[in-house]
């Protein structure tokens, strides 16, 4: 709506002013033009928009990523699980099984790129994982792979003090992630999918005593691990905690003489 005023200008203006504008804006758009001998001033009415509001209501700005739960660090346990995803191994691989409480899980979470479909309530969300699992035994058995077979053998002659497999990945997630308010500070967030992931690396790394001398050996190579991996995964926090669950799709192993093993991990996540 435009409003329009017309007014004599002071004769101590009229003598100096040339044509000129000003726009106020606080409240509404006022635009005044000076004449020799008068003045118009015009007036359009408007609302003023607050800022931080629109931010948040819209879902725009700096709320996108303050809403996305990837960037970061899980920090956990993990274990194995067998054919039936459950704790039953059969006789030739229990001895794959690790010690689940003193075994760690950690993974670097960066690069998030998140696509909103209900503003920040509900999007897709990808970006990049490293991932490094530690299994970690006891000292009554031993592991040795060749002709494409992970053997396990009783340990009788040495005092081991470190037992542990150890595999690296990089992966790619896809989830849908879903949170109950577009304030951080009051946000519910729950993110379920997958992420498929390729092996960096691995590695059986052991420590021991024996004939009175301390020895470490630390062998590198495919060790039967299956290069590919699928991770369903599920995220669910309130605010800044957030605590993550993953249990592997495909078999751990790829070994010609194990059984289907897979892998699983649980703990908590450090946003960045």
């Amino acid at each position: 709506m435009l409003l329009a005023s017309f007014g004599m200008a002071q004769s101590e203006t009229d003598s100096t002013s040339t044509a000129s504008a000003k726009r106020d804006s606080s409240v509404a758009d006022t635009t005044k033009i000076e004449l020799k001998n008068a003045y118009i001033t015009i007036i359009s009415k408007g609302e003023k928009v607050d800022n931080d509001d629109w931010k948040w209501e819209e879902g725009i700005g700096d709320s996108k990523y303050q809403l996305t739960w990837w960037n970061g660090v899980d920090l956990g346990f993990n274990g194995m699980v067998g054919p039936d995803y459950d704790l039953k191994f059969s006789e030739g691989t229990e001895g794959l099984r690790p010690d689940v409480w003193r075994s760690r899980y950690i993974a670097f979470n960066f690069a998030q790129v998140k696509a909103r479909i209900i503003k920040d309530y509900v999007g897709l969300t990808t970006g990049l994982t490293f991932q490094i699992y530690s299994w970690k035994y006891d000292g009554g058995n031993e592991f040795s792979y060749g002709n494409d077979s992970l053997y396990i053998t009783e340990n009788t002659n040495k005092n081991i003090t470190k037992n542990k497999l150890r595999a690296e990945y990089l992966g790619i997630p896809l989830m849908l992630e879903f949170n109950t308010s577009l304030d951080p500070d009051k946000a519910f967030h729950i993110s379920v999918g997958a992420v498929g992931k390729v092996r960096l690396g691995n590695m059986y790394k052991q420590k021991f005593d024996m004939d009175g001398d301390k020895n470490k050996t630390t062998i590198k190579g495919e060790f039967g691990f299956n290069r590919w991996q699928v991770d369903a995964m599920a995220r669910i926090g309130y605010k800044r905690l957030t605590l993550y669950g993953q249990v592997g799709l495909l078999p751990l192993f790829e070994a010609e003489n194990v059984d289907d093993i897979y892998s699983f991990s649980a703990g908590f996540f450090i946003k960045i």
